[in-house]
């Protein structure tokens, strides 16, 4: 589906706030809610809005930050099965395949050093594991924080 500016606008209004009504979007954005609705409908049939995701500050439930963690495999090991134990792990919330000098990169909520240490220590016990390294954040937003709908907005009108 190509999508116009009207369509990157919508998404970018949904992004700040996924229970937006119609109407409200269609007065941001000079518009009608039927447009909306139907450029809604059509974006969700077509599968670029998959549902909404509720967002969520961790630090009230108990989290300090994120931690995102690069792993290295065994030259010629598989990704996917190391990506599958990873994602049994206590608070890992994403791990991907990379295409970049690392193989996997591992996002983690976590609540302190020693939850830190956990994570790490069971990450470099994998068999398949050959290096890992980290990068620690503060930032508590989950899944992402709410002021990406924001930076969305302003780059689709600069276009």
């Amino acid at each position: 589906m190509k999508m116009d500016k009207l369509d990157r606008l919508i998404l970018s209004e949904l992004f700040k706030d996924a229970q937006m009504s119609f109407v409200k979007i269609a007065k941001k954005l000079g518009t009608t809610p039927y447009t909306i609705r139907k450029r809604y409908e059509k974006m969700k049939t077509k599968g670029i809005i998959e549902g909404c995701v509720v967002g969520v500050d961790l630090s009230k439930l108990g989290y300090q930050g994120k931690a995102f963690v690069c792993v290295s495999l065994y030259h010629g090991e598989d990704k996917l099965e190391t990506v599958s134990e990873i994602l049994k792990i206590q608070n890992v919330f994403a791990a991907n395949e990379l295409v970049s000098p690392y193989d996997i990169l591992v996002m983690a909520a976590v609540t302190d050093v020693n939850s830190v240490r956990k994570i790490i220590n069971k990450i470099k016990n994998l068999p398949k594991v050959q290096q890992v390294e980290m990068v620690l954040i503060n930032d508590t937003s989950f899944p992402i924080h709410s002021s990406y709908g924001e930076i969305l907005s302003r780059k689709i009108l600069e276009v």
